[in-house]
């Protein structure tokens, strides 16, 4: 697998009709703040966008989150959900839920400009846990532990975000770690494909694999290790990424669907 890059992943090249990726270069130096967009609307899910703006690449300070920013979702059929906001940056949504091969179409009104993006939902791929492989950490890049094993078929030309827990907390080897991939790297065919972590006797161990829209595995993969995020959908970009927001926004609007199992470790 791809554990190459710090972000998210995405789907579908046919969707580049609806939302086209353009990259956006800016200095990361510069002190000019711009308007940083993420935004995502997942099957079943209300729609969730956090809006803030950058702050120099070579600086401590915290991210200026934007509080009063105007946002509304709207889907093929024309109805509207304006979003509400929850503190930190977040607008949250409570009439539109995310349904596969719908289009849905973003205006975010912020500093005195409008931003806008389009984005359609591609469906999850099931998989099984299949078995546990045993690594005794001798002779071996692996460290000691259990390593699940996963089962699926997988649609061609579709991209990939793995998340994996242990335990109900997010399992990284380090802060940027973000594990993506897609079905020409892999194939459509998997069986046996491992965690790529350990895990030992009585852990829970769940995996979530997200498919998403390619902008996201596009912009995602433009953060590259530039810099450091909290391996969510809502992470810090730098100035220097792809978007598929108009009007000089940095940021994604994806679209994408959640596959989850989970096993307790048993030797």
């Amino acid at each position: 697998m791809k554990y190459l890059f710090n972000g998210l992943l995405v789907t579908l090249s046919a969707l580049l009709v609806f939302s086209c990726t353009k990259v956006v270069d800016y200095d990361l130096a510069s002190t000019k703040e711009r308007v940083v967009i993420e935004a995502r609307i997942i099957k079943d899910s209300f729609a969730l966008v956090r809006v803030s703006k950058t702050a120099p690449y070579l600086t401590n300070a915290s991210t200026p989150v934007i509080k009063d920013a105007f946002i509304v979702i709207s889907n093929k059929i024309g109805e509207k959900d304006t979003l509400l906001y929850k503190g930190n940056g977040y607008y949250k949504g409570d009439n539109i839920i995310g349904v596969v091969d719908d289009l849905y179409s973003l205006i975010v009104q912020a500093e005195g400009k409008s931003f806008t993006a389009s984005t359609t939902l591609p469906d999850a791929v099931p998989f099984q846990i299949t078995g546990n492989n045993y690594s005794d950490g001798k002779n071996t890049f692996k460290a000691k532990g259990y390593y699940p094993t996963i089962k699926s078929t997988l649609p061609p030309d579709a991209y990939f975000l793995f998340n994996y827990y242990k335990n109900d907390s997010l399992y990284r080897k380090q802060k940027s770690d973000v594990n993506v991939t897609d079905s020409k790297f892999i194939g459509t065919v998997i069986d046996g494909l491992e965690t790529p972590y350990p895990y030992q006797v009585n852990d829970v161990a769940k995996i979530n694999i997200y498919r998403i829209t390619k902008e996201a595995y596009t912009f995602y993969n433009d953060l590259g290790a530039q810099l450091t995020n909290d391996g969510g959908f809502f992470s810090t970009p730098p100035a220097n990424t792809s978007t598929n927001f108009t009007n000089g926004a940095i940021g994604v609007f994806l679209g994408g669907a959640l596959y989850t199992q989970s096993v307790i470790i048993t030797p």
